[in-house]
């Protein structure tokens, strides 16, 4: 997570079979508008680009009630609308098959 300034060995958990989790993901959630390396994203699952395009600043202020303030959801819905706007002009020039599975 590009904004995650706390990546240690305390934030993994392995369980069975020996699948990794990732976990305290709390310092993901910063203020910054700006999403880091845009140029690194080159391909987006269908499904995941709807619901990114569908997300709703006011269902996510309820859902993350407590968790995350008023700035933060802000701040989220600003990188997620500059992330669906660079897929939306990656799409334009490439092609949608090219871009989304």
């Amino acid at each position: 997570m590009e904004h995650d300034t706390d990546v240690n060995l305390t934030n993994v958990l392995i369980g069975h079979n020996w699948k990794i989790w990732r976990i305290d993901f709390t310092r993901a959630f910063r203020r910054n508008k700006d999403p880091q390396h845009l140029d690194d994203l080159v391909r987006c699952e269908r499904q995941l680009f709807d619901k990114l395009k569908t997300l709703d600043e006011n269902e996510l202020t309820v859902k993350t009630k407590g968790y995350l303030n008023k700035e933060e959801v802000k701040a989220l819905m600003a990188r997620r609308d500059k992330i669906v706007a660079y897929f939306q002009n990656l799409i334009s020039e490439k092609g949608e098959a090219e871009v989304l599975y």
